[in-house]
């Protein structure tokens, strides 16, 4: 083992964040010794203490190889004592980028406990409820799924069930044998159809190819307004009235037709911690920026502040 296998990974991050990680195999009992360091016993407690204070970067050294991990873990440890013992942080510039680290952790705390400490009352929660309302929509719909010929998007984030139909969709894609213009002055004809009353369960079970909809009659994923789904399909769907069919929607693999069912707020109970959320944020974003203002610098040389490279003021010119 070289030193410069393993030090740049036992680095201390920039922002240090816990992730709590459970050894491979623990047993129940934390003083069981699991392995012996330079005579000394490690028990399963003495390893979840490093997972517990270590950066993440080990703990994912840890969870590819614990045995190399560990013992580089310990020979940290006794570099660490043979530096103190040499009283190297006492001597700059080591001094000052403790000093630094340790602020800047300490800072990291302080700010998670300004917005986690901030009081979110119910009052907050029904006044930013009622001043955002539209935000927690969601929207019931019926589609009908047109592919046609030409290359697949790529997935972003969703569910499970979001990420198995867009898997779905981009195989159905793949297999389409309609142009995209063909497929665009079916969909408009499909949509003239709708409005002049045709039934849209009936033109589901005709004409769409998104196998799981059309087996429930159309029925698609419920649309919030901070879903996964592409902004122009969110506004499609949040620009209908209930029962009113959308023009053809075109997506990079198909166009979709819309109907809107219903339109509405969740239960109030699973929005309540979303909001006290988003009521914490706005609280960061107002405190961050008083502080910014507060210490924001009051310019007496505007030339040191200039770019590289930057042409200086001109000296003036005595008696001028």
């Amino acid at each position: 083992m070289h030193i410069k296998q393993f030090l740049p990974a036992l680095a201390l991050a920039a922002t240090v964040s816990a992730q709590l990680l459970a050894p491979p195999a623990a047993t129940p009992d934390p003083k069981k010794v699991i392995a012996t360091v330079n005579g000394k016993d490690v028990t399963i407690a003495d390893v979840q203490k490093m997972l517990e204070t270590t950066e993440p970067a080990f703990v994912q050294y840890y969870q590819q190889n614990p045995q190399d991990a560990i013992a580089q873990y310990f020979v940290l440890g006794y570099l660490a004592e043979e530096g103190v013992k040499h009283k190297l942080a006492e001597e700059s510039p080591l001094k000052e980028q403790i000093a630094f680290i340790v602020n800047r952790m300490t800072m990291q705390a302080e700010v998670d406990y300004e917005r986690n400490s901030y009081s979110v009352s119910g009052d907050k929660v029904d006044e930013y409820y009622a001043a955002h309302r539209a935000q927690y929509d969601q929207a019931k719909i019926k589609v009908i799924y047109l592919p046609f010929k030409g290359q697949t998007a790529a997935g972003g984030p969703g569910t499970p069930e979001d990420l198995k139909r867009a898997a779905q969709q981009a195989l159905t894609a793949v297999q389409a044998s309609r142009s995209e213009s063909d497929t665009r002055a079916l969909a408009e004809d499909i949509v003239k159809k709708l409005r002049a009353g045709a039934d849209f369960a009936k033109m589901v079970e005709q004409y769409s190819e998104d196998t799981a909809s059309r087996a429930a009659g159309g029925d698609y994923a419920v649309v919030k307004q901070g879903s996964a789904f592409p902004e122009d399909f969110r506004k499609a769907v949040f620009a209908l009235k209930p029962g009113e069919i959308s023009d053809p929607v075109k997506q990079p693999t198909a166009y979709y037709i819309i109907r809107l069912e219903e339109i509405g707020a969740p239960p109030f109970q699973e929005i309540v911690g979303p909001i006290s959320d988003a009521i914490r944020n706005d609280h960061m974003n107002e405190f961050m920026k008083a502080l910014i203002n507060r210490f924001e610098p009051v310019v007496k040389d505007p030339d040191f502040f200039k770019k590289p490279g930057a042409p200086a003021s001109p000296i003036p010119t005595p008696g001028k």
